[in-house]
This record gives C-alpha cells, structure tokens and sequence, in this order.
C-alpha cells in the first residue's frame, strides 16, 4: 500500500477506539512513526524509493522498511 493509504488507514483507527484515551495516544504515536518513515528519492537510484528516516551516511533503506512493513502487516 502506498504511504497516503497507510496513513488513511491509521486514520480509521480513530473511529475504531473511540474516545479511550490510551487508544487515542496509541493512533497519535502509530501515525507518528508513519508519518517519520516515509518514502523520499534515493541519492543513488533516483528510481526506487527509499524511507527518508532509515540508513546513515552513505546508507539507505529501500522503501517500505522494515518499520512500515510490519505496521502494514498488522493493519491488514
């Protein structure tokens, strides 16, 4: 799924808790971790997409990483 359409499902997720408050901050941190691996353009292959929070230096991570795919896991 694309990272538009993760975050669109993280968002039904407030409709499934309600208004318990620890499932609230659960939906807020969950969209926050999201929202920080999206995908970005590589500085070596302008053609895949790696995530934009994971890899150092010289080093990236092709997008979905391994943070974004066990969400997507769990979600479907």
């Amino acid at each position: 799924m694309t990272h538009d359409e993760l975050l669109a499902k993280i968002n039904e997720l407030d409709y499934v808790i309600g208004t318990e408050p620890s499932g609230d901050k659960a939906v807020l941190a969950l969209r926050a971790v999201v929202e920080l691996h999206k995908p970005d353009v590589s500085w070596f292959d302008k053609t895949e997409p790696v995530c934009g929070h994971c890899g150092w230096g010289k080093t990236e991570m092709v997008y979905p990483c391994p943070t974004i795919q066990a969400i997507e896991k769990e979600l479907k």
